[in-house]
């Protein structure tokens, strides 16, 4: 096979299924290195990997036999998710994936790893580092340059009993992502994700406390990449996965990734949103 058949070639009736004729003892190992600090023995318990179509594979975490978690998976059916956060350890780990026979569906694809942690830079790609509390900023910045789910900002507002009739307006100020929905209590309400990023809360509130959220949320672009090679932003195509970084594996600071987050609070003002 001269390229990967899935992302180069097209299949005519079944000419890349009738491929699949690779002898017994054909097939491929791959490991996946990563740096992990540990505080205690607690750190990255949770901590779970991902590879995509486990039934073609078998998977090591330092040489230990992982198995799928049953029924579980992540962003696609197709992707199995394995408890691997017991065999980490500080310092130096490695993950391998191990197909044998071949198979044309075998095909390498990265290994995610999920969980509480936060990223650092490092002089080649990052460390794994225990987590810290999220607050208001760049979701980057903050050590999670690869998150692209959600993230909720809360805070209680107190409504008067003699509240003023002219209603209450959220503006959202500096922030980017996707879109940035607004809730109070558990209600949804709106969204202020487009100028002049503020939603007219007329009505959403009762007297007393009152908890306001506003839920940032970020793309699968910093998940799932490019990473390298300073790609332009809403270009992500078979050739952006094919070329790696120029030199090798780049410090952690050089990866391309954008600057999600909430970057200042927001705030619950009197009076109709314009």
């Amino acid at each position: 096979l001269a390229r990967n058949p899935w992302d180069s070639a097209v299949q005519y009736k079944t000419n890349i299924f009738d491929l699949d004729k690779f002898p017994a003892g054909s097939g491929f190992e791959a490991t996946f290195w990563f740096q992990a600090v540990k505080g205690d023995a607690h750190d990255f318990a949770d901590i779970k990997a991902v590879v995509e179509r486990p039934s073609l594979f078998r998977v090591f975490v330092n040489d230990k036999e992982v198995q799928a978690a049953p029924g579980e998976w992540w962003l696609d059916r197709a992707f199995g998710v394995y408890p691997v956060g017991a065999h980490i350890v500080s310092g130096k780990n490695k993950i391998t994936v191990r197909a044998r026979p071949l198979t044309i569906h075998s095909e390498l694809e990265p290994v995610y790893l999920l969980g509480a942690f936060v990223l650092a830079g490092a002089a080649r790609g990052f460390e794994l580092h225990p987590p810290s509390p999220l607050a208001a900023g760049s979701w980057k910045a903050q050590g999670r340059p690869f998150y692209g789910a959600a993230v909720r900002y809360t805070k209680t507002f107190i409504v008067p009993q003699d509240a003023p009739k002219a209603g209450y307006r959220l503006s959202l100020g500096p922030w980017r992502g996707a879109t940035a929905e607004v809730f109070v209590g558990g209600k949804r309400v709106g969204t202020a994700a487009f100028p002049p990023y503020e939603l007219d809360l007329t009505g959403a509130f009762a007297a007393g406390r009152n908890e306001v959220s506003v839920v940032v949320y970020g793309t699968l672009r910093n998940t799932l990449g490019p990473f390298h090679n300073d790609p332009p932003l809403g270009r992500a195509w078979p050739g952006s996965f094919q070329q790696g970084a120029k030199g090798g594996l780049p410090p952690g600071s050089e990866y391309s990734s954008v600057d999600y987050g909430l970057f200042d609070d927001f705030k619950v003002m009197t009076g109709i949103a314009r």
